[in-house]
């Protein structure tokens, strides 16, 4: 009986320790779960936030194209786009 007693008592602190409101409480905000539903969805939805790759900023440019580039648009000979449609994507 001591031991039913034991136990029981060890279930009730674990159950209403689980429903502790400080677990999802966000430190930036005073309501509880405020937030959490953009979190969440942001988590489905973004398969890496902060990619490896994203750290790279060694960017491969090539300096002389864009200053072609900015000479054609600072004396108004910029090369205007070729225009696509569906029927010309292979």
């Amino acid at each position: 009986m001591k031991m039913h007693l034991c136990f029981g008592l060890l279930l009730v602190g674990v159950a209403l320790a689980a429903c502790d409101a400080s677990v999802y409480q966000d430190s930036r905000t005073q309501f509880v779960g405020y937030g959490d539903a953009v979190r969440q969805n942001n988590a489905v939805m973004i398969i890496d936030p902060q990619p490896v790759s994203a750290a790279n900023v060694d960017l491969d440019f090539d300096g002389r194209k864009d200053a072609i580039a900015i000479e054609r648009y600072r004396t108004g000979q910029v090369i205007p786009p070729k225009e696509l449609s569906t029927s010309d994507v292979q």
